[in-house]
């Protein structure tokens, strides 16, 4: 029942590192993340750059007519953060809503909200989502949520962590060699005060993941891989089943190593799959890139059978 997709060999490079606040202290670029929203007629990406210094901030991209992405530079920088990135943007009644990953020091990640009324200048509303109490699943961060909004009702999808694997660069957070990320679901009226669901809603190792509505209202989920863009599918966003990769790498050195954080989006007939293009094993090298994926594979709710 797991299928591997076939990948279609247009990938298009559309953002690489161009700025002081994208070119990483290695001077090569790191730019990834991409969430990209329509609303009145325009397109935007944002995206997360970690510049010279270290420091990740959040960006924008704005499409043109001619299909190419034209940047805008910094958009969302609130003082006192060391990461701000992975942003997850909607729009519910002319309002704009940026939930993004946010930590001061280190990586005891927790999730902010930010507020915009024309997507360019935002408002931080600080932490809206952080750890649960140990020794829960997440008890040590939590960060890199994807948002949707309907009837009403925010939901968020995000991924945990209790521990970090032995040998990670934090000296003062627990460490594990069973240390894995979980998919945690939460839900909220105001965007501000959130429900967790309490126990994880998926396992697999997933982190950077983004859930969207499939063609026939089923969910279906991305998530970051060393292989490439892996997938699971879903009835109702609260079970899922692990469907393995919709793309697997296959840029050459543009993804060598895998792909971070991809979004997938659904226009007309076509699926497109935005990702962040690792060239480098250790993920702090990327581009952001596109690449067409076949809908017919993407049978929401449940795996698509073996071709």
């Amino acid at each position: 029942m797991v299928l591997v997709a076939g990948r279609v060999e247009s990938g298009e490079r559309l953002l690489a590192a161009s700025v002081e606040t994208e070119v990483a202290p290695h001077g090569e670029g790191n730019v990834y993340a991409p969430d990209v929203v329509t609303s009145g007629g325009r397109r935007m990406m944002f995206y997360g750059g970690q510049g010279r210094e270290g420091h990740d901030r959040i960006h924008a991209a704005v499409e043109g007519k001619d299909g190419v992405w034209e940047k805008r530079g910094v958009v969302f920088d609130p003082p006192g953060l060391n990461h701000v990135n992975d942003p997850s943007v909607v729009v519910v009644g002319g309002e704009w809503y940026m939930f993004y990953t946010r930590a001061a020091v280190g990586v005891t990640d927790t999730i902010g909200l930010a507020t915009s009324r024309d997507g360019m200048k935002w408002e931080d509303a600080g932490t809206v989502l952080g750890p649960s109490a140990a020794p829960a699943w997440d008890a040590l961060l939590v960060g890199r949520p994807s948002v949707c909004y309907e009837d009403g009702v925010f939901r968020m999808w995000y991924d945990g962590r209790k521990d970090l694997p032995v040998g990670a660069p934090d000296a003062a957070a627990p460490k594990s060699a069973n240390s894995r990320r979980w998919v945690g679901y939460a839900t909220s009226r105001d965007g501000r005060v959130w429900k967790k669901h309490g126990e994880p809603v998926f396992g697999e190792d997933a982190g950077g993941v983004q859930v969207t509505k499939g063609a026939d209202g089923g969910m279906v989920m991305v998530y970051e891989s060393v292989e490439g863009t892996r997938w699971a599918a879903s009835a109702d966003g609260l079970v899922w089943k692990a469907c393995g990769l919709l793309l697997p790498k296959g840029n050459g050195a543009a993804d060598a190593s895998g792909h971070v954080t991809p979004f997938l989006e659904w226009r007309g007939g076509k699926v497109a799959l935005y990702f962040g293009a690792a060239a480098a094993a250790t993920w702090d090298r990327n581009e952001i890139w596109r690449e067409t994926v076949g809908a017919e594979r993407l049978r929401a709710g449940k795996p698509a059978e073996k071709d």
